[in-house]
């Protein structure tokens, strides 16, 4: 699974807390917009989504015993499983065969406004929710 996270911005959160499947397919198309509507793409990013501090992000997942840093990368196998984050300014790429506490918690503590999307097989949901679905579980 690819999951590509986007930090919302705090006002349209609360607006789209409850209406995933629009936040998704606005986000879908986004990712999937022709380079000659770039700049309609630029903007319409920019009114939904923050940057992502890299540096802050890079700091939390620098802190875990098990990480192996690459250039904006890191990877921590736990469990025989294998997890991958990709810091970029404007997303964050987490490649994984099942979600991590550890991981989730990280990304729920740098924002509480993170949209997942895997595009691939359209799932989608907010970190905030899953983490506290992870928790319930055990």
């Amino acid at each position: 699974m690819v999951y590509h996270l986007f930090i919302i911005k705090k006002e349209l959160y609360d607006v789209y807390k409850n209406k995933k499947y629009s936040l998704y397919k606005l986000l879908y198309n986004l990712y999937n917009l022709n380079k000659a509507d770039l700049t309609y793409g630029v903007t319409l990013y920019n009114q939904l989504c923050d940057t992502v501090n890299i540096k802050r992000l890079k700091y939390y997942f620098e802190l875990l015993d098990k990480v192996r840093i690459g250039k904006d990368k890191y990877y921590l196998v736990e469990d025989d499983i294998e997890h991958t984050i990709i810091i970029r300014p404007s997303h964050i790429i987490y490649k994984t065969n099942k979600e991590n506490k550890t991981i989730l918690y990280i990304l729920n503590n740098y924002s509480k406004y993170i949209f997942a999307c895997d595009f691939s097989i359209q799932e989608f949901y907010w970190i905030n929710e899953k983490i506290n679905d992870l928790y319930w579980m055990y």
